[in-house]
């Protein structure tokens, strides 16, 4: 993703922003610790490709509005805010703030919602008008992996929570987590998360929804994943369209390396609607006849409905229970190969309680080692770079 610069800022401004803005476009703030007026200074700046410069309060007004005008000669693809010493209400300093071609005006004292919400539309403009954008968001680019259990209570929102925690922490263009049981979806609960926005704050958001937009709607958890929260109220989950959720997959599936999506009981028109965006689809069962026997019943529908292209994953939950199947019983009647068991652990549900995820919590647990098995299968063992918090570029 393209960065956010603060170039010509201070110290305090630059912390200001760096915690106004929304928490989607807070990684790519970034300090341009070179000054932009020295020769060759602005055409470094712009080899970084920047999605938005912001430019002062450090600088002379005249003077950012000077490099505000030459950015838009150059580059009109980049998005620029200036940040004025004081704004005066249609001043000139203001209108020819403007002229420059600037997607918009800040004072260095402008307070935080104003600062969010102007940062946040000039990035939106900048990557609406970038060359190409259109078809790049159009390219699918991430392992998509639905989570998929007939009967309630096998514990897949505890699976999806885990599998999004550890993927996180080994894909350096993040992972997002979509809570699609739209009605009592517990993503948020299991997460330890107090979501401000939900996926019916996306949907019913004015305008046509892009990525920048929907990036809003995120929260962020302490892992460096991303969630996509249910709404908060069962009948706003009438309001998400199948249509809606399709373009919401597409839409992340272009942004980032992993997008987890955990899908109510049984099989929804909305479940369905993933299948086809999906590259892996883990199947959940637990140690009893009804769950096995609804997971082979779902199976044989994809098979007739050739749903067959997609990576299917058998995980067993609780399959030490002693319930007289045993593990070859469970294969034959589910007609797949179990693929990852997951013991029985009284950890889980307190862990669920305290929505702390045991992979965070317990990593060395046999119930974390079996799930950094699937993180595996699914996303490799690669490393990623640990995130920082405000970097400086130049």
């Amino acid at each position: 993703m393209r960065p956010i610069l603060l170039a010509g800022t201070t110290d305090a401004f630059a912390r200001r922003l760096y915690g106004a803005v929304d928490e989607a476009l807070r990684d790519r703030v970034r300090l341009w610790s070179a000054p932009p007026t020295e020769s060759g200074g602005l055409e470094s700046m712009l080899q970084a490709n920047p999605a938005l410069v912001v430019i002062g309060p450090g600088l002379v007004d005249s003077v950012a509005i000077k490099i505000a005008e030459r950015i838009d000669a150059e580059r009109p693809e980049v998005g620029v805010i200036i940040v004025l010493q004081a704004l005066q209400g249609g001043g000139t300093t203001v209108e020819g703030a403007m002229a420059a071609g600037v997607r918009g005006v800040l004072s260095k004292d402008s307070d935080g919602d104003t600062i969010r919400s102007t940062v946040a539309r000039a990035v939106q403009a900048a990557d609406r008008h970038l060359p190409g954008a259109e078809q790049t968001a159009a390219v699918s680019r991430a392992r998509v992996t639905t989570i998929l259990s007939p009967k309630g209570g096998a514990g897949k929102t505890v699976l999806s929570t885990n599998l999004a925690v550890g993927l996180a922490s080994r894909s350096p263009r993040g992972v997002v987590i979509v809570d699609l049981d739209l009605q009592f979806g517990d993503v948020g609960y299991a997460l330890g998360l107090k979501p401000r926005h939900t996926i019916y704050d996306a949907v019913a958001s004015s305008g046509e929804l892009d990525i920048t937009t929907l990036k809003m709607f995120l929260t962020h958890h302490k892992s460096d994943l991303y969630a996509l929260c249910a709404p908060d109220e069962p009948a706003r989950g009438e309001v998400v369209t199948v249509d809606a959720v399709e373009r919401i997959i597409g839409l992340l599936a272009a942004d980032f390396d992993h997008v987890v999506i955990d899908t109510v009981a049984g099989l929804s028109e909305h479940s369905l609607a993933t299948i086809d965006h999906s590259t892996d689809i883990v199947f959940l069962a637990d140690m009893d006849i009804p769950s096995v026997r609804h997971l082979a019943k779902v199976v044989a529908a994809f098979d007739a409905l050739e749903m067959t292209r997609q990576r299917r994953h058998f995980v067993l939950n609780r399959a030490d229970a002693r319930v007289g199947l045993s593990m070859i019983d469970v294969a034959i009647s589910a007609g797949l190969d179990i693929e990852l068991q997951i013991p029985t652990s009284k950890q889980v549900p307190v862990t669920l309680n305290e929505g702390n995820p045991i992979i965070l919590s317990n990593p060395k647990s046999p119930v974390s080692r079996a799930i950094w098995e699937l993180v595996e299968k699914i996303g490799g063992k690669s490393g990623r770079e640990q995130p920082m918090t405000l970097k400086r570029s130049a």
